[in-house]
């Protein structure tokens, strides 16, 4: 229910890692029940993995940082 793009960004704002997960599946429950209206919900399941954890990636990376 949400893109690739839209999972970076929703992870990448979550200021608490630890809770990054659970809200990406929060937030595709949400674009579910606002997309799929009367149809039961799949089941919705996500882990996140940072590979990086520096400052050089943010600045390569601008666009997934949540500073």
């Amino acid at each position: 229910m949400v893109s690739n793009q839209e999972a970076v960004q929703i992870v990448a704002s979550t200021p608490d890692r630890a809770k990054s997960a659970k809200r990406l599946v929060e937030c595709a429950a949400h674009a579910w029940r606002r997309k799929r209206r009367g149809i039961a919900m799949d089941d919705i399941s996500a882990i996140v993995l940072y590979f990086h954890n520096s400052d050089l990636c943010q600045q390569i990376y601008p666009v997934y940082s949540s500073k």
